[in-house]
């Protein structure tokens, strides 16, 4: 009886014990940790309440109650602020990790600053860019209109003719150069991709090509001038009368088409996907490396990132015209979500980097 005894008061204080531990770490004894990510601005509303909903679950990491702080931020500074000096005063918080619109970004960090990305980023969601064209002008080249002859098309006077549209110019396709203007340089690259005929990744050497440069510049050279350097706005200027429309078409992602216009009960514009490899804004989940990012904070990260690629979470994503693993918005009148065959693989990091040089000179 004796031993029976000692066997059961061994088992309910080993269980009280387990308990309290348990207690204790899900009142996490060192304290909360906020960890801020930044985050294209695109999916900042969605992500805000994934973080909210990741809270609920009382992650703890290390004995510490990770909070995630989601904050949208502009690319281009947010990359000057990783790579240079980050200025709290002015940026807030230094992130734990990123989610920009493209790998455009994680290219030109990991170039700038060699050790700044934990891993391999993975893709969250992603969006094909896309032409938004002006309507007649879409039906003469929904047919086949390649990424190669953008250039042509759109620096040489009276280039429509080719597509059976005489007496008109040019193609007069705005380049946004503004923020959140992943869209122009993906198409560059895969117009450089088309040019130099690569097969695969777009490489250092490829974009180094002085006919990259010559492509590049005549997109660019070419454009007309965007109202605030961006693609929503240069979409707006593009008019239903083709020959006095000062801009006839726009690289866009589809998910910014799909928002722009998923009210229109008849199409303002035409949505063409021109023939070759087909650029891809994917989302990069890069979690930051750095004596600036704590343990407990870069496993938090982790966790929150498993957390937003769960079904749920996704499809908060998914419903705003993002592709990802859940259902996808029903067809507009302008945007179909049609399949992407032959999506363009990312390009080497010196490629994606100069590509970029010569969009945003």
């Amino acid at each position: 009886m004796i031993i029976v005894a000692m066997v059961v008061a061994w088992q309910h204080f080993a269980g009280r014990s387990d308990d309290e531990g348990n207690s204790a770490a899900r009142s996490c004894v060192k304290g909360e940790l906020p960890v801020a990510v930044v985050v294209s601005p695109d999916i900042a509303p969605a992500l805000t309440a994934a973080a909210t909903e990741f809270a609920g679950t009382n992650p703890v990491v290390r004995d510490r109650c990770i909070r995630i702080n989601v904050r949208a931020g502009d690319a281009r500074v947010t990359l000057n602020g990783l790579a240079g000096t980050w200025d709290t005063a002015s940026m807030g918080a230094r992130p734990a990790a990123w989610i920009p619109q493209s790998t455009i970004w994680s290219a030109e960090l990991a170039t700038a600053r060699s050790g700044a990305i934990e891993g391999t980023p993975a893709s969250l969601v992603t969006t094909p860019v896309v032409l938004a064209v002006q309507p007649q002008l879409g039906d003469a080249v929904k047919n086949g209109l390649q990424w190669s002859q953008l250039p042509t098309l759109q620096e040489t006077d009276g280039s429509l003719s080719s597509v059976g549209l005489p007496g008109i110019g040019s193609l007069r396709m705005a380049m946004p150069r503004g923020a959140q203007s992943d869209a122009t340089s993906l198409a560059a690259q895969a117009v450089t991709s088309s040019i130099t005929q690569s097969t695969g990744p777009l490489t250092a050497a490829d974009a180094a090509l002085p006919r990259t440069t010559s492509v590049v510049n005549a997109l660019i050279n070419g454009a007309p001038d965007t109202p605030d350097g961006t693609a929503a706005s240069a979409l707006t200027a593009i008019g239903s009368d083709l020959t006095t429309s000062r801009i006839r078409a726009v690289p866009i992602t589809e998910q910014e088409l799909y928002q722009l216009t998923k009210d229109d009960t008849t199409a303002r514009v035409t949505q063409i996907v021109p023939d070759g490899p087909t650029p891809i804004a994917d989302y990069p989940l890069i979690r930051l490396a750095g004596e600036q990012v704590p343990t407990e904070a870069s496993e938090g990260v982790a966790e929150f990132f498993d957390f937003v690629t769960t079904p749920r979470q996704l499809g908060r994503l998914t419903a705003l015209g993002f592709r990802g693993d859940a259902p996808l918005p029903a067809a507009t009148a302008t945007v179909s979500f049609p399949r992407t065959p032959n999506p363009m693989p990312a390009p080497e990091n010196a490629a994606a980097v100069t590509v970029n040089k010569l969009v945003y000179r």
